[in-house]
This record gives C-alpha cells, sequence and structure tokens, in this order.
C-alpha cells in the first residue's frame, strides 16, 4: 500500500519549522489581527509555522504552499452498480522570488496522488504526482502602475471561471503554458494573452500539444454598470484534429471564436444578479460552427432573518446539434471552465447540449459555517445530440428519439473556515437518473459523499469549494 506523501511532507515541515508558541503569540507580525470579538484561540500562529520562517527571510524571497485532502466515497460510478471509495491527497509548494517591485520569478510544483481506489484509476484528474504546476516570469507589477508582462506556466482565471478556469476542486487541476500582457488602472482590467492548456500526463514538464492554442481579449469594468462588474472578452481556439480533445470529437481541425460579455452586480431591496452569454463562430473539420450558451442568476439575502440566508435561482443553456450527419456544428464548446458547482457538486454534467434550472439557499449560521443547499433539473437541450461529462467529453452517445430529462440532483454542503488558511467540509449530492439516462444506461443514481480538509501554508487565502454565488 502507497503512503500519502504529501501528508507526511507536509506534517514533517510543520514539526521542524514549528515555532516557540510563546514568542510566536506576543510577535504583532505573526499573523493578522484576529477580528473583534474572535478568540485568540482561532488565529494561533504556531498553526502556519511556514509563514512565520517567510517573515525571517530576505524580503525579496518568499515561500508557501497548500495541503488538501479530501475522502470521496462515489456510488452508481457510470450510472451503474459501482461504488468506490478513496482518498485524494494534493501539495502545492511555492517559491517566489522578487529582487525588484517590478520583477517577480514564480515557481510552483504540484504533487496529486490518489489513495485506496478500487475503480478509479491512477490518472488525471486524480493523480499527477510531481509536476510542475506554476512557472512564470513577470515584468512590472500586477498592483501598480499600468501594465505588467508575464511568460511562462500560470493558472488562468477569469471571471465567474465558467469559461476559463484552474477547475480546483478536481485533484490535479489545470493550468497553461501562457505569454500575456495585463492593462490595469483604478477601475478596469483588460488581459490581452495566449496560451496553450497543459496536458495532464505523468511527465514533469507536461509538454503542449502542437496546434492547441488558445487566445484572447479579457476586460473587467467597474464603472460602465452602478454597482456592477463588466466583462467583455474574445477568445480564439484552435485544435488539431484528435480523439483526445473533447473539442474535436475527432472531427477535424477546430478554427474557434467565441465572443462572450459577464455582467454581475447589487440591485435594491439586497437582491443580486449574475448573467453570463457566449456565441460561438469557425469551423470544425467540414462543419460550420454555430453555437451559443447562456447563464442568468438573481438572488437575494434577506440579513434580518437568523442565519442572514441568500435564496437564488439559476437558468443555464449551452446549445447541442440536432443534425450530427449535416454540415451545422452547433455544439457549445465549453473551453476550459471550473465547472464544480455551477452544474451541480456531483460534477456529471457538462456545459454542452445542456439546459438546467437550479434553485438554492446559502446560509451563514455563524462567521464560520457556511451551508448550502440546491435543487436542479437538467435536460438535452436535444436528443439528437450526446450528454456530456463536466469535463466536455462524451458521457453517454447520443439516442436520438429518447427522453431528453437527464435527470434531477439535490447537493447538501457544509463548510467551516477557520481562518484564511484552514477549512475544512463535508456534504452530499445526488442525481437522480432520468428517463434518458434509464434508457441509455444502467439507470442508477449517482451518489457522491465526500469531506476535506484545505491548509494553506502562509495564510494568503485560497478558493473554498464552497462559493456563494454573490457579487466582487
Amino acid at each position: 500500500m502507497r503512503t500519502p506523501t504529501s501528508l507526511l511532507l507536509a506534517l514533517f515541515l510543520g514539526i521542524i519549522m514549528l515555532p516557540d508558541r510563546t514568542q510566536a503569540q506576543t510577535d504583532p507580525n505573526s499573523s493578522p489581527a484576529p477580528s473583534p470579538g474572535a478568540a485568540e484561540s482561532d488565529d494561533p500562529s504556531w498553526l502556519f509555522p511556514i509563514e512565520i520562517l517567510d517573515e525571517v527571510l530576505p524580503p525579496w524571497l518568499h515561500i508557501g504552499g497548500e495541503y488538501r485532502d479530501r475522502l470521496e466515497g462515489p456510488i452508481g460510478t457510470g450510472f451503474a452498480d459501482t461504488s468506490d471509495f478513496y482518498v485524494l491527497d494534493r501539495l502545492r509548494v511555492k517559491l517566489i522570488i522578487q529582487p525588484k517591485d517590478w520583477l517577480k520569478f514564480y515557481g510552483e510544483v504540484q504533487d496529486a496522488r490518489i489513495f485506496f481506489n478500487h475503480h478509479i484509476p491512477n490518472a488525471n484528474p486524480f493523480e499527477d504526482d510531481w509536476t510542475l504546476w506554476q512557472a512564470y516570469v513577470q515584468l512590472g507589477s500586477s498592483t501598480s502602475g499600468w501594465a505588467d508582462a508575464l511568460a511562462g506556466r500560470q493558472v488562468l482565471l477569469f471571471g465567474d471561471e465558467r469559461v476559463i478556469g484552474p477547475s480546483n476542486w478536481t485533484n490535479v487541476g489545470r493550468t497553461f503554458d501562457v505569454a500575456r500582457i495585463d492593462i490595469h488602472h483604478p477601475g478596469y482590467e483588460v488581459a490581452v494573452f495566449g496560451s496553450s492548456v497543459v496536458p495532464g500526463s505523468n511527465t514533469f514538464l507536461h509538454r503542449a500539444i502542437p496546434g492547441n492554442n488558445l487566445y484572447g481579449i479579457y476586460g473587467s469594468f467597474k464603472n460602465i454598470i452602478p454597482r456592477a462588474t463588466f466583462e467583455p472578452y474574445v477568445l480564439w481556439r484552435l485544435a488539431p484534429g484528435n480523439f483526445g480533445l473533447p473539442e474535436t470529437v475527432g472531427r477535424g481541425h477546430l478554427d474557434e471564436v467565441t465572443i462572450g460579455l459577464h455582467v454581475k452586480g447589487t440591485l435594491p431591496l439586497d437582491f443580486d444578479y449574475d448573467t453570463e452569454f457566449d456565441g460561438q463562430k469557425g469551423s470544425l473539420g467540414a462543419s460550420s460552427i454555430g453555437a451559443w450558451a447562456g447563464y442568468a442568476s438573481v438572488g437575494r439575502t434577506f440579513p434580518k432573518v437568523a442565519a442572514a440566508p441568500r435564496v437564488y435561482i439559476e437558468g443555464n443553456y449551452a446549445s447541442g446539434t440536432k443534425n450530427p450527419a449535416g454540415r451545422d456544428w452547433n455544439t457549445f464548446d465549453q473551453l476550459y471552465p471550473s465547472n464544480h458547482d455551477k452544474f451541480g457538486f456531483t460534477d456529471q454534467v457538462g456545459r454542452r447540449n445542456l439546459v438546467q434550472f437550479r434553485v438554492g439557499v446559502e446560509e451563514n449560521f455563524t462567521k464560520k459555517w457556511i451551508f448550502k443547499q440546491a435543487f436542479e433539473g437538467y435536460w438535452l437541450a436535444t436528443s439528437h445530440d450526446n450528454f456530456y461529462a463536466s469535463s466536455g467529453a462524451i458521457s453517454v452517445a447520443a439516442h436520438p428519439g429518447a427522453s431528453r430529462h437527464i435527470g434531477n440532483e439535490i447537493d447538501l454542503v457544509a463548510e467551516y473556515n477557520f481562518n484564511k488558511g484552514l477549512n475544512f467540509g463535508f456534504g452530499y449530492a445526488r442525481l437522480f437518473a432520468g428517463q434518458f439516462l434509464k434508457t441509455t444506461t444502467p439507470g442508477h443514481d449517482y451518489s457522491y459523499p465526500y469531506a476535506y480538509l484545505e491548509y494553506n501554508f502562509s495564510k494568503s487565502g485560497f478558493h473554498f469549494p464552497v462559493t456563494p454565488n454573490k457579487p466582487y
């Protein structure tokens, strides 16, 4: 049986670097001041020895990282009578060298592994041991001045990550080889970039697939619409005909342009909204692309009610191809999103050939506990196209004439945020098989119980699995 090396390494680092507790608690620089009314034990500096070490290093040198451990016990994998139970283990360690305000070198390695599994493979997106996760050089500052330039390997994240994100809930995640220029000023940011996604192969450098490229311009403006963020973007996607790429499904070379707009803001009476629309044109082999997707959400927070609940309703649509034998390709290309939570917590559904409706509520019972419950229904946009997985690959082949109802899902999750460096949570999600899945698969429901712990070495914060859908 393999040993969870990432866990052992994290514990080892914590032990050898454990500072004197008395000194750490009296050092005003050892940790941020606790929030008003919070007990000192809620933010013990001894829990973050890497942060203490970082403070004694030269000011141009910083180290950090994060560790995550998650238990999962899926039942009904492939909508069949199959179950598994395993541990997902991930360690990231980073090093930042910044000799000048305008010059930064960033490096980060990742070790992602799976243990005790029986049916889930030891491969991406569950396992990819000791890989170069990020490594880039940056000229200029991202927080001051008018512009900065970056080249190397980096995580790309824009907007709500519905189009481009790191897919951080998956154990391996997603990163890019990228060259980009960011133009920024109070009230707006514009990113211009060329990139190639890093494949999840078991090699240290993970060479990108030649010709598999994404170019884009992504803007974010805060003063165009009152109390809102306005984000227009244009993305150009190129990919060779490759059966390993879900975007091309083996049909030939992809040349595709996506024009999108994301708007998110608040309204009077504690209402908020979030909407994003995308249109796609181009070619896929001999076919002409004409696809689109849209998302809209509206919610309301009740601050005077116990737990300050926020109730919301959402709708999603992503087009599908009604005539796969024709010359028109209408299946929306979801590109590189972070789909977790956006299409349910079971992660069985992708943003292609899809109609989804969702209602839910989020509560903050204390300053530390976050709860979320949601119910959603899924349908195929057309029964002539496939049912696509969260990755964008085909999950179940098209069955023309079958019911379009994929199923319904319920999500229950709770998370405790100790502080920006430590949180844990647990949840349960179940996708009840609809008539389409009962016709085309063994038809079993898919259940997904899980529990997790996340620890950030330097308390710098990270993407929490429970992310309330509130405006920026």
